[in-house]
C-alpha cells in the first residue's frame, strides 16, 4: 500500500521513493511508488500534478489503498526517483478547500443549512446547501467564516480505526461508506468532519474567503465562493474594472455606480424620445408611400426599398401604408441581409401567401405568412434595387390580371 505523506503534513511538496509498478495505459502511463506527496483526486478536490524524475504526473487516482500516478513517460521499475509536487497548484486548492470546511460550518452554525455538494474547479468553487437563504444571511455566514481565518486558528488531521471512536465526535458532516483508518479534519474552536484531502496548517493561510455568488438551487441554494490566492486576483480584476468605468465617466471610484445609473436613465430618456420621434417620421413615411402608391388597373400599391430599417420598423410602416392601400410592399437592406414585409388591404381580395411566395423567389430568400401579413428575408441583400423594379413589373402586371 501506498504510503501517503500528505496525510499527515499537507506542506511537504517533494520526497524520493523507489517504483514499484509502471505500466503503459491511454494517455501515458500509470507509476506506483513506495511513497507519495501527490494527493489523487477525491473529497471534491481535484488531483495534484507534478513530476516524478524526469516524468511530468500529470494525474493521480487511487484504487484499494495505492495511488497510481499517470506521467507523460515510463519509468524502471525498482529505481528511486524524487518526487516533487506543483505546490502552487496545491497550496491554491488547499486554500479553497479549507475555506469550504470554514463557508460549510458558518452557514450550518447559524442557520442549520447543510452542505449538500462541493465542488473545487481550477478556477472557481461552489457548496451546495439544502435550504434557501437571503442575501443579509450570506454576507453573515461569510462574515464569521473569515473571523475564524483572522484567528489563524490550527488546521489538524486524525485517523481512527472504529466508527465507535467517532460517534462522539461533533461532526458537521460524517461521510457515508468510509472504511478505516477514518479521517478527521478538525479546525480548532471550528469546523470537524470526515475528509481525505490536504488543507492548510492554520487558518490564516486561507487569507481571506470571498463569496461572489449565491442563487437558488434545486430547492437550496448554490454559493460561489474564493478563498486567499484567487480571491485576491478576482478583486483586483473587479477593482480595475471598476476603475476604467469611474475614469470613463470622469468620476470618483465611489461615485462610479451613480454615473453608470445616471448613464442609463438618460439612454432610457433618448429611447423613449427615439420611439416618440419614430412613430412621427413613420406617419410622414406612411403619407408618402400613399400619395406616391403606383397604379395597377383599378388597384394602387406601394413598394419601397428602405436602407438601414429594422423587421419591426418594416411591418409597423408596411401596416399602416395597407390601412389606406390595397397593397404594400416594403424592403430594407439592413446588416447585409433583405428583409420583406406584404401588407394586403382586408377587402382588397389579394392572396398573401402567393404574393410572398413570388418575393421569396425573386430575393432568394424564406418567408411566409396568412391572412393579411407575410414576413421575409435574404441571407444577401446585395442587387436588392434591381430586384424591387421587377417585382414591381411583375406587381403590376399581376394586379392588372
Amino acid at each position: 500500500m501506498t504510503e501517503k505523506l500528505y496525510d499527515q503534513n499537507s506542506h511537504q511538496t517533494e520526497t524520493t521513493a523507489h517504483v514499484r509498478a509502471c505500466t503503459p495505459v491511454k494517455g501515458g502511463y500509470e507509476v506506483l511508488l513506495e511513497r507519495t506527496v501527490l494527493f489523487p483526486e477525491g473529497g471534491g478536490q481535484p488531483s495534484d500534478t507534478g513530476t516524478i524524475g524526469e516524468a511530468a504526473v500529470l494525474h493521480c487516482r487511487e484504487q484499494d489503498g495505492e495511488v497510481w500516478h499517470l506521467t507523460d513517460r515510463a519509468l524502471t521499475p525498482g529505481e528511486e526517483v524524487s518526487v516533487k509536487l506543483d505546490w502552487v497548484r496545491r497550496f491554491d486548492f488547499m486554500q479553497q478547500h479549507t475555506g469550504e470546511h470554514l463557508l460549510s460550518f458558518a452557514f450550518y452554525k447559524l442557520f442549520s443549512a447543510a452542505n449538500v455538494g462541493f465542488h473545487l474547479a481550477p478556477d472557481y468553487a461552489t457548496i451546495d446547501f439544502d435550504k434557501p437563504l437571503s442575501h443579509e444571511q450570506v454576507l453573515e455566514a461569510e462574515r464569521l467564516a473569515n473571523t475564524f481565518v483572522w484567528r489563524n486558528l490550527p488546521v489538524r488531521a486524525a485517523f481512527y480505526e472504529t466508527e465507535e471512536e467517532i460517534q462522539d465526535l461533533p461532526l458537521r458532516k460524517h461521510a457515508e461508506g468510509l472504511h478505516a483508518p477514518i479521517r478527521i479534519v478538525s479546525i480548532h474552536d471550528a469546523d470537524m468532519c470526515t475528509c481525505c484531502a490536504p488543507h492548510c496548517a492554520h487558518t490564516g493561510e486561507i487569507g481571506l474567503i470571498f463569496v461572489r455568488d449565491a442563487a437558488s438551487y434545486k430547492g437550496g441554494m448554490r454559493i460561489t465562493f474564493f478563498c486567499g490566492g484567487r480571491a485576491l486576483g478576482l478583486l483586483r480584476a473587479e477593482h480595475d474594472q471598476l476603475d476604467g468605468i469611474a475614469r470613463r465617466f470622469s468620476a470618483a471610484r465611489e461615485n462610479a455606480a451613480d454615473a453608470v445609473k445616471k448613464l442609463g436613465d438618460d439612454y432610457g430618456a433618448l429611447k423613449k424620445r427615439e420611439r416618440e420621434l419614430t412613430r412621427e417620421l413613420n406617419g410622414y413615411i406612411t403619407a408618402e408611400l400613399v400619395e406616391n402608391a403606383v397604379s395597377a388597373g383599378k388597384l394602387r400599391f406601394a413598394l419601397r426599398l428602405f436602407s438601414g430599417i429594422d423587421a419591426g420598423r418594416l411591418k409597423d410602416l408596411a401596416q399602416s401604408a395597407a390601412a389606406s392601400l390595397p397593397l404594400a410592399v416594403l424592403l430594407s437592406e439592413n446588416g447585409g441581409r433583405l428583409h420583406y414585409v406584404v401588407s394586403v388591404a382586408e377587402n382588397a381580395g389579394l392572396d398573401v401567401s402567393e404574393l410572398i411566395a413570388a418575393l421569396n423567389a425573386a430575393t432568394g430568400g424564406k418567408g411566409g405568412g396568412r391572412g393579411t401579413l407575410a414576413q421575409g428575408m435574404a441571407q444577401n441583400a446585395a442587387g436588392a434595387k434591381e430586384t424591387v423594379e421587377q417585382f414591381g413589373v411583375y406587381l403590376a402586371r399581376r394586379l392588372k390580371a
